[in-house]
């Protein structure tokens, strides 16, 4: 599995196709049958589930150690998580948790295991939910942390109705013109959140710590590159 890009195929290299239907594949890691739109041209398959084992196993240790006041350098620890491809279902609790992780840090009371519980509820979504459903799973995160803070459930109207908004609120900062990037919408999801959480939550972050640098522009073959000031900042000093 290792030896090839993690953008492309984990198996051959090749890179994913992303088809407007879905078709029914087999796992090639855990023999799982279900349909699917994105495959490789060779007709290999890896599902969300083992796509994101390695890594996802690590993710909690790493979130407890993060020490990070500000969500934007909590994010940057998150995304630097051993054996996370450039795109995935790995990614989709990390804005949420960045945002719970500072939240606790200025006194917010958070259940026990809130961690885990972010992860569970993150990798619900399938991958590719950006494209085919229309909600980057990144995005819906942060509405999953104010969930989580506010104890909304189904049957809580004012506390489901600000989940919904700060989803609404991320899904609109995330909605450029540009090809999916899991690590630009996480980082944008936590600039959107910035605001949200100060005027709905009352709670205040400080400042990043540093300017967000992105180590991961040669391995997206559908980098935005300049439309974006992470890669700005990257060219400055000389990453090529």
């Amino acid at each position: 599995m290792t030896g090839h890009k993690a953008e492309h195929c984990t198996i051959c290299g090749l890179a994913l196709v992303y088809r407007v239907q879905g078709e029914i594949v087999r796992c090639d890691q855990c023999g799982h049958r279900e349909q699917s739109a994105i495959g490789c041209p060779a007709g290999h398959y890896i599902c969300d589930a083992c796509h994101s084992d390695r890594s996802l196993k690590r993710l909690p240790e790493l979130a407890r150690e993060t020490t990070a006041q500000a969500p934007e350098d909590s994010l940057e620890e998150l995304i630097r998580l051993p054996d996370l491809p450039m795109h995935g279902p790995e990614h989709h609790a990390m804005a949420g948790l960045s945002l719970l992780l500072a939240s606790e840090r200025t006194g917010v009371q958070l259940p026990k295991d809130y961690i885990e519980e972010t992860i569970r509820r993150s990798m619900q979504i399938p991958g590719g939910t950006c494209g085919y459903h229309g909600a980057c799973d990144g995005a819906v995160s942060m509405g999953g942390a104010v969930s989580m803070i506010s104890g909304a459930t189904p049957v809580t109207g004012l506390a489901r109705g600000m989940a919904h908004r700060a989803t609404a609120s991320a899904l609109l900062s995330c909605g450029d013109a540009q090809a999916r990037c899991c690590k630009r919408a996480l980082r944008k999801t936590v600039a959107a959140g910035m605001a949200f959480f100060a005027e709905e939550l009352s709670i205040n972050f400080p400042r990043p710590v540093e300017q967000t640098t992105c180590a991961d522009i040669s391995r997206n073959r559908e980098c935005a590159k300049g439309q974006y000031p992470y890669f700005r900042r990257n060219r400055k000093s000389g990453f090529q």
